[in-house]
């Protein structure tokens, strides 16, 4: 089992997140979006729901809102984000990832979605880990 993982509280901001100028926002919501793209990109190889159904703020069905809620899940378990910077990301109200994120979480107990969470979060970590490197 994952060892990071959906928990209580993460969606609070704190005093460092109002230190920031307005340069760095704009910078870390530019690299934000990055990430969450690759983290739509990640679930989409997959899943076979494409990062642009995924991104669509129409009506969708079972199968790309079940993919975008791996994206949100992941960009919280594996990037560490609290709920309000995923759903800032994502261009989605904190609580809808909210109840995304515990839905994904209550899911896990079937384990080969565990095993995909796994997979594609190992993938996610070591990306991101090579990209702060660089």
């Amino acid at each position: 089992m994952a060892s990071r993982r959906w928990g209580a509280g993460t969606g609070v901001r704190t005093m460092e997140d109002h230190d920031e100028t307005l340069e760095q926002r704009v910078e870390r919501v530019r690299a934000d979006r990055a990430r969450a793209l690759l983290a739509m990109q990640a679930v989409a190889s997959v899943t076979g729901v494409s990062a642009a159904a995924m991104q669509s703020r129409r009506r969708v069905n079972d199968e790309v809102r079940r993919a975008r809620a791996l994206a949100w899940y992941l960009s919280h378990t594996e990037y560490g984000w609290p709920l309000y910077r995923v759903g800032a990301a994502f261009d989605r109200d904190r609580t809808t990832v909210a109840k995304a994120c515990r839905q994904v979480e209550d899911r896990r107990d079937d384990p080969a979605l565990d095993g995909l969470l796994e997979r594609v979060g190992r993938g996610l970590a070591e990306i991101a880990g090579v990209a702060e490197a660089a």
